[in-house]
């Protein structure tokens, strides 16, 4: 998925976040208004998927409603970065660079223990 087809996908969740909350009542006018200008602010295109990966999880500092629409979509990203480090550490040892696959993977562990 390219990075305008992620960006829409994004919004398509949280407009219908809004939406099942207004229309259940758990939402008024004035938080769903606050939303929108949000994402207007936010999510303007053009923007990279590093720059959406690096949004989204500021969406819902304020709305926390919003965090069922970004929590998969990092859930996604951080899978997708362990396998990309994996893959790349599996080349490494394959090329006999023991030390330097060591040092990725420890790197990798480290950032996702302060994430977590």
């Amino acid at each position: 998925m390219d990075a305008e087809e992620k960006r829409k996908q994004l919004e398509k969740d949280i407009l219908e976040i809004i939406a099942q909350k207004l229309q259940n009542g758990q939402m008024d006018l004035d938080r769903a208004q606050q939303i929108a200008k949000l994402l207007l602010e936010k999510l303007h295109p053009p923007l990279t998927l590093e720059q959406i990966y690096e949004i989204a999880p500021t969406l819902d500092d304020h709305f926390t409603e919003l965090s069922q629409a970004i929590l998969p979509l990092l859930s996604e990203h951080e899978s997708e970065v362990d396998k990309l480090v994996a893959k790349h550490a599996e080349m490494m040892i394959k090329s006999g660079k023991f030390d330097e696959a060591e040092k990725l993977l420890k790197q990798s562990l480290q950032k996702e223990d302060k994430n977590a």
